[in-house]
């Protein structure tokens, strides 16, 4: 359901921004529109700051279940939530500060925000390797924590992943 719910809103704010509008007759005899690497950093981040405000309340409201197996999952949502929020909150301001100063070399930081989105993506797949380990093997509240590995992991790959192939 949450995996349906974030491709639904990419897809809305895409086409909100028109980045898969169709052209009109006009804008094909105008230039292509250059890719703004500061511009997807900061879309991206909201992104994630959204998936981080999802996962704090529903791992909240679950961490208080009883059953362990929902609980295990509540814990995973607000930890992951959290650390998805401080990394979003700390790229958003760091990215503001070094605009101010001027100290941006924006083809330094669409490499380094590429080479970054690919770590990342490889990552994502031992985290939902390591979640499916714990769904299989583990007790049932190992399993809950497996299991919001799982989900944790497989936005993240979907959103690194997505990122990823935007800045070529």
């Amino acid at each position: 359901m949450r995996l349906f719910l974030f491709l639904l809103f990419i897809s809305v704010s895409c086409k909100v921004s028109g980045q898969f509008s169709q052209p009109d007759t006009l804008s094909v005899l105008q230039p292509p529109v250059s890719y703004d690497v500061l511009q997807h950093q900061r879309r991206a981040m909201g992104v994630l700051t959204g998936w981080s405000v999802l996962s704090v309340s529903t791992g909240a409201v679950q961490l208080l279940n009883a059953n362990p197996r929902i609980s295990g999952f509540g814990v995973q949502n607000l930890v992951w939530g959290l650390i998805d929020g401080a990394i979003s909150g700390y790229a958003l301001y760091d990215l503001k500060q070094r605009s101010k100063k001027g100290t941006i070399d924006i083809q330094f930081e669409r490499e380094h925000f590429r080479k970054v989105l690919l770590i990342n993506t490889l990552l994502d797949v031992l985290y939902i390797g390591t979640g499916a380990a714990l769904l299989y093997y583990g007790n049932p509240q190992w399993k809950g924590h497996g299991m919001g590995i799982v989900v944790q992991g497989s936005f993240l790959f979907l959103f690194d992943g997505i990122n990823y192939g935007l800045t070529f």
